[in-house]
């Protein structure tokens, strides 16, 4: 059966996931979501902000400063979830090691 999910530009999962149907759980995907929404809805406002000429740039900073908190949640929520549901009981499916190694890899990624 083929895979449904839609590709994202520099998304992968890692085999170790598709091996143990280790998935982001439902209430984080979904608070995820909302935040990104929001965090694409300012975002857009700092686009039309600066299609204003007369927009000061103290207050594009602070709008992109928003933009940023956002993602940064989003990112330590899902981190946060794949510590405590995968990390966390690695030992127990016997793949420590390479849980360890996905951790090191992912911990690249926090903002």
């Amino acid at each position: 059966m083929a895979d449904r999910r839609p590709a994202v530009a520099g998304a992968t999962q890692s085999a170790h996931a598709a091996d143990h149907g280790m998935h982001l759980d439902p209430a984080t995907r979904e608070e995820s979501v909302r935040r990104l929404r929001s965090a694409k809805g300012h975002l857009e406002g700092v686009l039309r902000m600066l299609e204003d000429p007369s927009v000061y740039c103290v207050d594009v900073l602070k709008q992109v400063k928003a933009v940023q908190g956002a993602l940064s949640k989003v990112n330590e929520s899902v981190l946060r979830s794949h510590i405590r549901d995968h990390v966390a009981t690695a030992a127990q499916r016997g793949d420590a090691d390479a849980i360890v190694d996905e951790l090191m890899e992912a911990l690249k990624y926090r903002a």
